[in-house]
């Protein structure tokens, strides 16, 4: 048997984790993109797939960002 936790978080700490995921799928977009190794289809395949991620994260830290602004009026 299995119980569930519910944990609440922060608009802070949602923002914190989305940017650090935000920065760490950039860092691997820059690196294939500089990579030597591979083939270049290969590479901006990754460049696209983890760039989009990055942008998806942060806009989701823009928006904890701002409702954490909203709810501290």
């Amino acid at each position: 048997m299995t119980t569930q936790t519910e944990t609440t978080k922060t608009p802070q700490e949602i923002g914190a984790h989305a940017l650090a995921k935000a920065v760490k799928y950039a860092d691997r977009a820059d690196r294939y993109a500089n990579s030597e190794r591979g083939t270049d289809e290969f590479n901006h395949g990754r460049v696209a797939t983890y760039g989009g991620l990055a942008a998806v994260y942060a806009e989701v830290a823009k928006a904890a960002a701002a409702l954490a602004a909203e709810t501290s009026r």
